[in-house]
């Protein structure tokens, strides 16, 4: 069994932060979001600070609101990550993929050589995506239904499997005295004949030193929950409360036992937002200052609109929002994890349009804590959750960028290093080994039969 490492940290790369109006702070390098040498600066600095990997969030549509066309970062996940990985020797790198709009042998494809070419560092977010602006680009007038694009997301996770076992570790022989570079009889069709995908293979990309790339996903739904239990090897979780993250956790974790899996083979890693600074006082004070930056104009209540699929005909931004005409979480074809918390904000009865477009475009995405303070004061928040069993490490989305993910490595990563919740350095070379989480023991029956 490969060690495992007490907290896991991974960094949500972007090169503006997740505030959605830090790219108007002095602070803030914006003019370099498009810039490779800054990705590889945030790589670096996340390398320092002994992160397990970088994850790059993406959805396949331009945002509406023009104030949000670089967040996260525009450009394609694997294509930025590749460049990341050449330019690194141990963080790991995961992009997201659609599931219902991408071929899962190309993806296959992709996500091996990506393993393959750093080393054993490679995982991928898989995704349903959301919204019918996506589907527009991807020759459809409107998305999947919900417990569609979970069904086609389940095919999908299956056939990548099924080609990532399709080598065996010892197909490639490379015996130069009998002329035999690789073995044909480890190297198998998949034959896959399924409702979605029709995929012969065997995949043309032999496996890396890990075996399989690491496999994650961020779905809350019943259904997300149930395709985590079957498939994934982590989980990006909300995180609006302890509480609650700690039910999810319990829910995901009962999910992968009742398919035979242990309760250890998932990670849960919660998003947190952490404003850090070398006082108290600097955090709040960073807090206050990109609160003032936040717009909210005439177009607001149109966006909203167009996010949440709903007629804001005839309100106006200081209308309070009538909870009825919010959809419900089972008819969203959006992310239903956004949802479920617009409609705890908006029954309150007193959320106006204009409070719930300043909410949307705040402080942290939705669903995501946000923790404000010293390095010693986020770690022992950080720490809390981890020993409750509430996260086994954390999805950051450090709110500026660069001075987010600098200040945390500088300020808060010695501080868990020194609590001993946090590895003093890499134990291993490939993600896997970052994890301690080996591949699935379906996949090694699979390789050995």
């Amino acid at each position: 069994m490969t060690a495992r490492p007490a907290m896991s940290l991974h960094f949500n790369i972007s090169g503006v932060g997740h505030a959605n109006y830090a790219w108007r702070h002095p602070d803030s390098r914006t003019e370099r979001a498009l810039d490779l040498d800054y990705y590889l600066h945030l790589a670096r600095v996340a390398e320092r600070g002994k992160f397990d990997s970088i994850f790059i969030a993406d959805t396949p549509a331009l945002r509406p609101d023009p104030n949000d066309v670089l967040a996260n970062t525009p450009f394609e996940p694997i294509t930025l990550l590749s460049a990341i990985a050449a330019a690194t020797s141990r963080i790991g790198v995961i992009p997201t993929v659609s599931t219902s709009y991408a071929d899962p042998y190309t993806i296959a494809r992709q996500i091996a050589s990506l393993d393959l070419l750093s080393g054993g560092r490679a995982g991928v977010n898989l995704v349903t995506s959301a919204g019918d602006a996506v589907a527009r680009n991807h020759g459809r007038d409107r998305h999947l239904e919900h417990g569609e694009r979970y069904s086609r997301a389940a095919e999908f996770i299956d056939v990548l499997g099924k080609l990532w076992g399709s080598w065996r570790p010892d197909a490639l022989l490379i015996d130069r005295e009998r002329g035999v570079l690789a073995d044909p009889s480890r190297i198998t069709p998949i034959s896959h004949h399924g409702r979605f995908f029709q995929v012969a293979g065997p995949l043309s990309v032999p496996p890396s030193p890990q075996g399989r790339p690491v496999v994650v996903q961020a779905g809350a739904s019943p259904e997300g929950i149930e395709l985590a239990g079957a498939y994934a090897d982590a989980v990006y979780a909300r995180s609006m409360s302890l509480a609650e993250t700690l039910g999810t956790v319990r829910k995901i974790k009962a999910s992968a036992v009742s398919r035979g899996r242990t309760a250890e083979s998932v990670h849960i890693l919660p998003g947190i937002v952490p404003y850090v600074a070398k006082t108290s006082a600097q955090a709040a004070d960073l807090v206050r200052e990109i609160e003032g930056l936040t717009r909210i104009g005439p177009q607001a209540l149109r966006l909203l609109g167009g996010m949440l699929g709903i007629d804001v005909t005839g309100y106006e931004l200081g209308d309070r929002v009538p909870l009825e005409i919010l959809p419900e979480p089972a008819d969203f074809d959006g992310s239903v994890t956004g949802l479920v918390q617009i409609r705890e904000i908006v029954s309150t009865g007193t959320t106006t349009f204009a409070d719930l477009a300043r909410r949307v475009s705040g402080l942290a995405p939705l669903g995501m804590s946000i923790l404000v303070g010293t390095g010693s004061e986020v770690a022992e928040v950080l720490e809390t959750w981890f020993r409750s069993g509430a996260a086994d490490g954390f999805n950051l989305m450090l709110p500026i960028a660069p001075g987010g993910i600098e200040a945390f490595v500088d300020e808060v990563v010695p501080v868990l290093q020194e609590r001993g919740v946090f590895k003093p350095d890499y134990a291993g070379t490939t993600l896997r080994s970052h994890l301690g989480i080996e591949v699935p023991e379906t996949v090694v029956a699979q390789r050995a039969g």
